[in-house]
């Protein structure tokens, strides 16, 4: 596979780091300065929270017009769908120590960037990962990625062995082909014996199988899900485009220090057809124990074997089947692909798992004891029927000591958020917006400093026209009517490009990263290096907008 491999080592361009020091005449009580965050995998962290409770910068007074907005952009050469992710204090080949964005495209490109040059200046190396695939060599007309297919799902990075797995479709004699690449966070060089072919075979009489083995195949899935890194291994799975047929739900796990090693292989429907795993692009979910946690789409059910429209549980890097809940309702959530879409997360210190579906539902389901299939005296969940209008497709959690909060977005339907005590929702809204959204295929990430100065951040707007810029949004989290700053109150300076539909906002460290269909990922930031008692800025922009 021919790689473009561009190293700038000898990155000249050093800005001072300054300190945000905020002098607030309302504050009662000073906000901790916490350490600097790093966000190495989709949705924030493992448990897929979208939350970031480490954020002091961005507060609730910070966070308004004239105070806050754009301060730069990364270029790039295609569509950004996968989630910009961050590493602090990084030391690089060259001595130095940069935080680092990395970017990655559909057209198979990986960029490192300096967070603190948000411009073509920051640029600290690029990887090239082959050609990608054209959708246009599918057997069906697919519009909901297009042109091309390159990196479409999240990568996931381990600061231990400091490197990025990312997956790649790229187009091989024609067909379709998927590689997983283990990249030196400093350099972008493959590691641990990358890049390496994706791909499984099991025993199983389902669609697609010869002779009682079903082989994955590449022509017929797309990577959405976001990778996870746990039990020494990364996890890669795997959907449809469009439920063309055929089609499974397929999990890959390997060996993080040997990418040669594949520790484990799993069809969801090895005897049927469906079940994919897509998660509207959110990562597959572990709990402090290593469970890994997926849900399923539509397709078959059988208890056995095949688990459409489920909720799965996995121990170990052999992706051995320990639990599992259906709803009673699989077979209609099928029948009018109205599946199982959001999720799914675990509540950070729990085993409770969270998921979503196109239903509006919201789903808390019992980690420890999922239930199998549904039944109406089941203890093992909860059900809580029209949390929203229309389809979900994220969420974010929220979680503090006594209660936990999810942040859902219905199609035209507003935010709103739902309180979990003792394990059950509260079913009336804790919180809701007063702006009705047409389409609910949106980003959504909480920041805060701990419990306090909670920050939903939304990013919407119509993912089918890329002309059409997005809206990046700003709510206090705890009263989600109260909108503290938006792209268009100045979007002569503030406009974001087209959505990247999915794709949640990477927050941290005073800054917004914010991934585009338009070849780049947007930064929004303080604009100014601290506050007066009268609330106006103090100085010049902490950073260069070239």
């Amino acid at each position: 596979m021919k790689r473009d491999h561009v190293l700038m080592h000898n990155h000249t361009l050093i800005l001072a780091r300054v300190s945000l020091t905020m002098f607030l005449a309302q504050a009662a009580v000073p906000h901790q300065i916490l350490a600097q965050v790093s966000i190495t995998t989709a949705n924030s962290d493992n448990y897929r929270t979208n939350a970031n409770l480490q954020e002091a910068q961005l507060t609730l007074q910070t966070v308004r017009p004239g105070l806050f907005g754009k301060i730069g952009y990364f270029p790039a050469d295609g569509q950004v769908y996968a989630q910009p992710l961050l590493v602090s204090n990084l030391v690089l080949p060259d001595g130095t120590v940069r935080d680092v964005v990395f970017v990655a495209t559909m057209h198979n490109t990986v960029y490192a960037y300096d967070a603190q040059v948000p411009s073509s200046a920051g640029l600290l190396w690029k990887v090239n990962l082959g050609p990608a695939f054209p959708v246009s060599l599918w057997n069906s007309h697919y519009t909901d990625v297009s042109p091309e297919v390159g990196v479409l799902g999240t990568g996931a990075i381990d600061l231990t062995s400091r490197v990025l797995y990312v997956a790649s479709e790229t187009v091989q004699n024609g067909a379709a082909a998927f590689y997983l690449h283990a990249l030196d966070l400093a350099t972008g060089v493959e590691r641990m014996n990358g890049p390496v072919a994706i791909g499984g075979t099991l025993s199983g009489s389902g669609t697609g199988s010869v002779a009682g083995t079903l082989v994955f195949d590449p022509q017929q899935h797309i990577q959405r899900p976001g990778l996870l890194v746990v039990n020494h291994s990364v996890y890669v799975a795997f959907g449809s485009h469009m439920d063309q047929s055929p089609w499974h739900g397929w999990i890959m796990s390997y060996d993080v220090s040997d990418l040669t090693i594949q520790r484990g292989v799993f069809a969801t429907s090895p005897n049927g057809e469906g079940a994919a795993i897509w998660h509207s692009g959110r990562g597959l979910a572990a709990d402090d124990a290593g469970n890994v946690y997926v849900m399923t789409g539509n397709g078959g059910f059988d208890e056995t074997g095949d688990f459409g429209e489920s909720f799965l549980k996995f121990s170990g890097a052999a992706l051995s089947l320990t639990d599992w809940f259906t709803p009673s309702d699989w077979q209609a959530l099928s029948d009018i692909d109205a599946d199982l879409s959001t999720g799914p997360a675990v509540i950070p210190g729990t085993h409770s798992v969270i998921g979503g579906d196109k239903y509006g539902q919201l789903y808390l389901i019992n980690g420890d004891a999922m239930g199998g299939l549904d039944s109406s005296n089941s203890p093992s969940r909860q059900v809580f029927t029209g949390a929203v209008y229309g389809g979900m497709f994220n969420f974010a959690v929220w979680s503090q000591a006594a209660v936990s909060y999810v942040f859902v977005q219905g199609e035209t339907d507003v935010i709103k958020s739902y309180a979990i005590w003792d394990g059950a929702y509260d079913t009336i809204p804790a919180s809701a917006g007063s702006t009705a959204v047409d389409q609910p295929r949106v980003g959504l990430t909480i920041s805060a400093n701990k419990s306090r100065d909670g920050i939903l951040w939304e990013t919407t707007g119509d993912f089918n026209v890329s002309s059409v810029p997005a809206t990046l949004h700003a709510f206090d989290a705890s009263n989600l009517a109260i909108e503290l700053w938006n792209s268009n109150m100045n979007s002569a300076q503030d406009s974001v490009g087209g959505l990247a539909k999915f794709s949640n906002p990477t927050v941290a460290n005073g800054r917004v990263y914010i991934a585009t269909t338009s070849g780049g990922v947007v930064v929004y930031g303080l604009l100014c290096r601290g506050m007066r008692p009268n609330g106006h800025c103090e100085g010049s922009p902490t950073i260069s907008t070239r």
